[in-house]
């Protein structure tokens, strides 16, 4: 079980970026535009999908072990949900820098803040919750884009 632990502590603080002394979730929603913009450029927008979704049921899992008789059902430290959040605001993003920082700091906003339908899901004190919130943020951001490309 410890080795559970240790491996889920490693994937779910994202790679150890949750450590991160300051703003750990800022940091990690900045750290993977380029690994995305890497992804998008290389494979079709349908492999990127199916990433976000795999790493998505991996979080899921390893959160099982992470969150386990915790007061604090979303640690600051716990940062695989931003990954998974911006990305998801980058899926119809242009690869132009521009759009990547827009989708960054709308995403970034939305998840600090937490408005409606937002806070509803970080209300959710389980592990679902602790990803679906971020899952939102992300879904808004994409509409975002989509109704600017759109224009």
């Amino acid at each position: 079980m410890a080795k559970n632990k240790k491996i889920s502590t490693f994937f779910c603080t994202g790679f150890g970026v949750g450590f991160f002394p300051y703003f750990p979730g800022t940091i990690a929603s900045f750290i993977i535009l380029p690994i995305c913009w890497l992804i998008k450029s290389n494979f079709n927008i349908e492999v990127f999908i199916l990433l976000i979704f795999l790493y998505s049921l991996i979080s899921l899992y390893f959160l099982k072990f992470l969150l386990v008789d915790k007061n604090n059902m979303d640690p600051k430290y716990v940062v695989c949900d931003e990954y998974i959040g911006q990305a998801i605001a980058l899926i119809f993003c242009d690869q132009r820098v521009l759009d990547y920082f827009i989708a960054f700091l709308i995403f970034r906003l939305l998840d600090i803040f937490k408005p409606f339908p937002i806070s509803y899901f970080d209300n959710i004190k389980n592990r679902l919750g602790v990803v679906l919130d971020d899952v939102i943020a992300g879904l808004i951001v994409t509409v975002l884009f989509i109704i600017y490309y759109g224009l």
